[in-house]
């Protein structure tokens, strides 16, 4: 009987405790629906999301941190990028049952509960650290009310989430002080290393100071922060988690951590990344971090030398891989002088002679030009576009590549109107590098500046120049798809192009500094009209590197060029690269379409191919051998053709022409006549030509008996000075340290209709310092050396005297 009793009790207690669990499982399901789980911010792939955002380096050093709305900034990461010091130190410290609980312990509520009524105040918490993550997110008072709160809230957790996604939570929301949660963002801050990088003391130091994070602050208070953390060091000890030997190493170590900041390197880049990708709570960059750090001090100080309202931009860009390894968006972001943040690497500017290289890669493959093709640097004659050269004067005869290293201005719009600018055009934006025209339709003078474009879209396309021809889309971060490349040139022309540019001087203010680097340079500048842009792009077989100086607001600056503003940096940039990446320096090998050819000018083509008129020889690069002729000079027409037929009289040897009367004398026939080949140079060249190539010397005169005489001497007689003569005047004539006050008259003879004057490759209209009346001018000063002046009539013919002073 008493069996059957308490068989019939102990069913009853069983079924008591089944109900019991059933009721209070239905209970916590239907208080589960009606207070759900909100702004927990974890997701099933065991990652954290975030209002807040980190941008980081290559490195994984903090860029630039932006705080949610209440302020706070954290670094998320994974439990396995923890170190396995912290995760023991925190879990012995905080809940050493955590994987076996339901979120709730059982004994530590206990335990803590009987010491509070024992001894009347709180001597140990009971709290698992699931308690504490749900006490991070819903925030509640210190009372039982407020207790039982906090247990429905981790049993909710730990009902929803894994032991995995909890813990995450924890280490990257518990609070370390200030306005940092999360233990990466507090191992970067504090001690300036990452959180997978913690030796013991340090992570016992940041397993501790989650529990009173202003008490504790070690940069506050070191020595209470190192008691906490010995006593930690001693429950490890304890409880066998750590070794003693391990414990004592620790504890020998001091609290010494590094003050606050906030991180803010590449802020400008950081921003724009930032609003690319707003959900984004860790943004991985390439950024050399070393190299950032470098050139933020370098280019903030390298700015203010130059004057104020002065800003700059960089780019570095590794060819390779495509990487952005550096991004100084303004010379100091926080210099509202020099509107410092806004984005000087996206801002559109004129490009100023930047372009001249692209061309020159793209004319090699349209079989226009060769490396040493013959071009003009003349004034140009029947054309409203008048370019002038940053050199004083024109040159005359250049090669195209000369024209390239020394950026002259002419040869280049005769190259790009026998190119084509809409072609030229054309073909950038098929790379993915559109120009802004400004009046949306090309001409001749983008080639010169006279377009819109960015540094970034500039440092795109020279990385082409070591990268086969190809452009390829920039790679800011780490979780962008790489995208091929769209080829711009040939193989063959972008390594005629970098030879071409290896052989550009170096700045004067570089030459001791760079004397070994420069051969390994190819770089080119440019300056915009009135000075408002001056740029500097270098290309290595490593890297691309992109300079920009000039005002955001686009005000003229006096004085600065790209060779000697923008170059210094450029090199300066280069010489940092070179000496921190010895071992990655590479060589960009010569295609085998690269043939070396000997040319003849004035034809312009291969040595063998030209019979008669190779009055000068150069060695040129071509691709496949092929040697175009030379360029008119109007470049619209095509090439030019120095064979030129003339009649001749055989017993006067004097020149015939279709308009001479039939040549009879007493008792005798006509008289006989041959036909001549004559390789002339083209007809604008003449003035810098010597004797023996000019035309008066190549052709006889024409006969007397002609009733009509064309005129052969291309060139006009400037009266009133004599070429090379030298003027020197007593200093109290000196009018600057670059000018000297005198009164020449010049005077053109043989012109045919209105006359053009240039000094110093300036075209010369009335003013203070030079007075014209028809083909007559007054010089009012000289500049101190050579002054070139050069008069051109409407049919082209040119006369030319070169005056020094002293």
């Amino acid at each position: 009987m008493f069996a059957v009793l308490k068989r019939d009790w102990l069913k009853r207690v069983i079924l008591l405790i089944v109900i019991t669990l059933g009721l209070g499982m239905g209970a916590f399901v239907i208080a589960d629906w009606l207070w759900p789980l909100q702004g927990v911010p974890v997701t099933a792939n065991n990652e954290t999301s975030t209002d807040a955002s980190l941008v980081v380096g290559g490195k994984g050093t903090p860029l630039r941190a932006f705080s949610d709305p209440q302020g706070i900034w954290r670094y998320p990461i994974r439990v396995d990028q923890v170190s396995d010091d912290y995760l023991q130190a925190l879990l012995g410290y905080e809940d050493r049952f955590y994987y076996y609980h339901f979120g709730i312990n059982p004994a530590s509520l206990s335990r803590a509960a009987w010491q509070w009524l024992r001894h009347g105040k709180v001597v140990s918490g009971g709290s698992t650290l699931t308690m504490q993550v749900a006490r991070i997110f819903y925030p509640h008072a210190r009372t039982i009310s407020g207790k039982l709160y906090q247990m429905f809230r981790a049993l909710q957790l730990e009902w929803h989430f894994s032991k995995q996604q909890i813990l995450t939570l924890y280490i990257n929301y518990a609070p370390y002080g200030g306005t940092i949660q999360g233990v990466q963002a507090a191992s970067l801050q504090y001690l300036q290393k990452n959180a997978s990088e913690l030796r013991p003391a340090e992570a016992a130091l940041l397993a501790i100071l989650p529990q009173a994070p202003s008490r504790l602050r070690p940069d506050r208070h070191p020595k209470r922060a190192q008691q906490a953390r010995d006593k930690l060091l001693d429950r490890l000890k304890k409880f066998n988690l750590w070794s003693l030997n391990k414990v004592n190493r620790a504890k020998q170590e001091s609290v010494a951590v590094w003050p606050l900041f906030r991180p803010m390197q590449a802020p400008i880049l950081a921003q724009r990344l930032k609003q690319q990708y707003p959900q984004r709570s860790v943004i991985q960059t390439y950024i050399d971090e070393n190299l950032q750090y470098w050139l933020t001090d370098y280019v903030k100080s390298y700015a203010k030398a130059q004057g104020k309202e002065i800003s700059t931009a960089v780019l570095v860009v590794e060819n390779q891989s495509h990487r952005i390894k550096a991004y100084l968006g303004s010379a100091d972001f926080l210099d509202t002088t020099r509107a410092g943040q806004v984005d000087m690497i996206t801002a559109l500017r004129s490009p100023g002679s930047t372009l001249k290289p692209l061309l020159y890669g793209l004319s090699l493959d349209d079989n226009l030009i060769h490396s040493q093709s013959l071009m003009a640097d003349v004034p140009r004659v029947n054309s409203q576009y008048k370019p002038q050269n940053f050199s004083k004067g024109f040159s005359g005869p250049v090669s195209i590549s000369e024209a390239l290293q020394r950026s002259l201005n002419l040869p280049f719009v005769q190259l790009i109107e026998a190119y084509g600018e809409q072609k030229f055009a054309n073909e950038l934006a098929h790379v993915g590098q559109t120009l802004t025209l400004p009046s949306g339709v090309p001409n001749s003078a983008m080639i010169l500046g006279g377009v819109g474009i960015n540094l970034q879209k500039l440092v795109s396309l020279y990385s082409s120049l070591a990268n086969k021809g190809k452009v390829y889309p920039l790679q800011f971060t780490r979780n962008e798809k790489k995208r091929e490349g769209r080829s711009l040139m040939s193989e063959a022309a972008a390594w005629i192009t970098y030879q071409t540019l290896l052989g550009v001087k170096p700045p004067t203010t570089q030459v001791g500094l760079s004397a070994e680097l420069a051969p390994k340079i190819a770089w080119k500048t440019g300056t915009s009209f009135g000075n408002r842009d001056v740029w500097a792009i270098g290309v290595t077989a490593n890297y691309t590197v992109g300079v920009w100086l000039g005002r955001p607001d686009g005000k003229p600056m006096a004085d600065k060029l790209g060779a000697t503003t923008a170059g210094p940096m450029l090199f300066s940039v280069f010489q940092r690269l070179v000496s921190s990446n010895e071992n990655k320096v590479k060589h960009i090998e010569q295609p085998a379409s690269v043939i070396e050819t000997r040319i003849c000018w004035p034809d312009g083509r291969d040595q063998k191919m030209v019979k008669q008129g190779c009055d000068k020889q150069q060695t040129a690069w071509t691709i496949n051998g092929v040697t175009p002729r030379t360029l008119n000079v109007d470049g619209k027409d095509g090439f030019f053709n120095p064979e030129m037929h003339a009649v001749i009289d055989e017993i006067s040897g004097m020149r015939l022409d279709r308009f001479c009367q039939p040549l009879q004398e007493k008792g005798m026939h006509t008289r006989l006549t041959e036909s001549k080949s004559v390789y002339l140079w083209p007809a604008a060249l003449e003035s810098w030509l010597p004797q023996s190539l000019k035309q008066t010397s190549k052709l006889p005169p024409y006969s007397s008996k002609c009733l009509v005489q064309a005129s052969v001497d291309q060139q006009l007689r400037i009266v009133g000075a004599e070429d090379g003569q030298w003027f020197k005047l007593p200093t109290s004539n000196t009018i600057s340290n670059y000018d000297i006050a005198m009164d020449i008259r010049l005077e053109v003879e043989g012109a045919t209709g209105t006359v053009e004057w240039y000094f110093n490759g300036n075209i010369i209209y009335s003013n203070d310092t030079y007075t014209k009346r028809g083909n007559k001018l007054q010089l009012k000063q000289l500049h101190l050396g050579k002054n070139q002046i050069i008069a051109v009539d409407k049919l082209g013919a040119i006369g030319k005297v070169n005056l020094f002073s002293k």
